[in-house]
């Protein structure tokens, strides 16, 4: 995601990551405003506190109490869009389900248009889950919703998407970025009936009784309940169907979730205040969990995340992924290698080490400009290490820039001990240089 910012449009190398590639709105605003990586990824917490604050907004101004509005916005709070937005960087789900929370429930149909625009830019599940939103609107404000403004403009609005995202910009469009390509790289169904389940069910957990409450309350219209049912169903299916996340997938039905409450907040049944306490409780109580087709990832409460903030897992040690780097240049695997080396740097707070072994890398490959490059990122974290700036040098002679090698060799000299020129490999650079200087 931060290589988006610096290259929007640019296929991501990253294999599991390639179907991101036009996912830019978050991208480009990070890049218009300059925005640190701490800055952008807390815009899905943002778009976190914004969706429960839209739902609050909306059950309020349905009547719903202040103690029941806690309860429902709870059970719909702890699901599979919150924890991957607070969670995993660089995922924005809570955007997503503000969108589609707007796009059915707003008053303000321009609203409903902005999230048309917008909201396949951040994810183009927005397109699947569309017709399923016109439908919660209109269910919520039947007497209000016309066909031109309701549906057919944001109709033309997602259509006009599709134009550009299949049309213009697929020439542009990376292995995995293409609809052909995206659902060629694996079967997304191919896990076992347990997992689909246990991916439904952590899309929304205890949500999923405020989606049956919604058809319940329905009921004395069947029509309307079979519609609403039936929409929920298809689109479970296809978002298991076109998505590894399965619990992700499951965003796509937050409407009819929030639905449940706000029927029960016109004419709530005798059943309605008890429902919602054990709804609210179970979603508080029970495990969560992030759902693959391949695995499934726990979720943690608050105090073990930040032992882990202390004590971070392997995953995540730069020291061992260097280690790693070191492992694999031995049997020859220099592409992994340099893999390797990139996420440490990345994870370190001074990357100075595995800076200079990727430099290392680069230079035994021929690759200086990368290698000096590397060298320039260890001697800014460890502007004291002669050693940074040999390397420097080295990288800058092989460039045929003598004078800067002899400046940053000069530097190095500086720093170093009385003894340290003595050194075999200095002392060789050092006649290497004064050899160069002499022959112009």
């Amino acid at each position: 995601v931060l290589a988006q910012i610096e290259s929007p449009g640019a296929p991501p190398t990253d294999e599991l990551h390639r179907a991101i590639q036009w996912r830019l709105l978050f991208p480009l605003v990070g890049r218009a405003l300059h925005l640190p990586p701490v800055l952008f990824f807390g815009l899905a917490h943002l778009g976190a506190v914004l969706s429960l604050t839209w739902m609050i907004a909306l059950l309020r101004r349905a009547g719903l109490p202040w103690a029941e509005t806690a309860l429902a916005t709870i059970a719909l709070g702890a699901a599979s869009w919150f924890f991957t937005s607070t969670g995993w960087l660089g995922y924005f789900d809570s955007w997503l389900a503000l969108a589609l929370l707007v796009a059915a429930f707003a008053e303000h149909r321009w609203l409903v248009w902005l999230a048309c625009l917008l909201a396949p830019w951040v994810d183009e599940r927005f397109i699947a889950a569309a017709p399923l939103v016109l439908l919660c609107r209109w269910l919520h404000r039947p007497a209000e919703v016309t066909v031109r403004r309701d549906a057919l403009v944001p109709a033309a609005i997602l259509v006009a998407f599709l134009a550009v995202r299949l049309g213009l910009l697929a020439p542009r469009s990376g292995e995995g970025a293409t609809v052909g390509s995206y659902l060629a790289v694996r079967d997304y169904l191919d896990a076992p009936l347990s997992r689909l389940a246990l991916g439904v069910w952590e899309g929304l957990r205890a949500g999923w009784a405020l989606v049956a409450i919604a058809v319940a309350l329905l009921w004395r219209n069947r029509t309307h309940a079979f519609a609403l049912a039936a929409a929920a169903v298809v689109l479970a299916a296809l978002g298991l169907a076109t998505a590894q996340d399965y619990s992700r997938s499951m965003t796509m039905l937050l409407p009819i979730a929030l639905l449940g409450p706000l029927r029960a907040a016109g004419a709530p049944p005798a059943w309605w205040p008890t429902a919602l306490r054990a709804v609210a409780g179970a979603a508080l109580l029970l495990p969560a969990h992030h759902v693959m087709n391949d695995r499934v990832v726990p979720i943690f409460n608050l105090r073990h995340q930040l032992d882990l903030f202390e004590n971070p897992p392997a995953a995540v040690m730069p020291e061992l992924y260097e280690l790693r780097a070191l492992h694999q240049m031995s049997r020859g695997e220099f592409a992994a290698a340099d893999t390797s080396l990139a996420f440490a740097i990345r994870l370190a707070s001074n990357p100075a080490s595995p800076a200079k072994q990727r430099g290392i890398l680069a230079a035994t490959q021929g690759r200086w400009s990368d290698a000096r490059q590397h060298f320039a990122l260890m001697a800014e974290h460890a502007p004291a290490d002669p050693d940074a700036w040999l390397m420097c040098a080295q990288a800058s002679l092989a460039l045929n820039e003598p004078a800067k090698a002899r400046t940053e060799m000069d530097r190095a000299l500086g720093l170093a001990p009385a003894d340290w020129k003595t050194r075999p490999d200095v002392a060789r650079f050092l006649a290497k240089l004064d050899a160069t200087r002499a022959s112009r």
